[in-house]
């Protein structure tokens, strides 16, 4: 066999076994229960900011305060639109896919920024 035959062949292959290593698609009810998983990891991480911020003795917290009350806000808005995308109509569930994945990425990293800030000033 030639090189060219042998490039050939593992093109195929490789395409092959592309094909069988897809995964499913994820069905709407799948999708919403990862959301919720996602929301809830959200709030245990705010949970554990807090604590770590009421702990650390530390005097001028308000600004983080402000800014994990402003989370928790987000947080419920994120339940309440995954809710909301239980009763879409598939034709508009691309677009309200999209805008909760928006959302999603939004808050995290919203969530990360405040623990990167909290780890600059509060005692390990």
């Amino acid at each position: 066999m030639s090189n060219n035959d042998n490039r050939k062949r593992h093109k195929t292959e490789g395409a092959a076994c592309a094909d069988e290593l897809a995964l499913a698609p994820q069905s709407r009810e799948e999708y919403l229960a990862g959301v919720l998983q996602q929301i809830e990891a959200f709030d245990e991480k705010l949970g554990e900011l807090e604590g770590d911020m009421e702990s650390s003795g530390w005097d001028d917290i308000s600004d983080f305060r402000a800014r994990l009350d402003d989370l928790r806000t987000k947080l419920r808005a994120l339940r309440s639109q995954a809710d909301e995308l239980e009763t879409v109509l598939d034709p508009v569930w691309p677009g309200a896919y999209e805008e909760m994945e928006e959302s999603l990425s939004g808050v995290a990293g919203e969530v990360e920024d405040l623990a990167s800030g909290l780890s600059l000033v509060l005692p390990e």
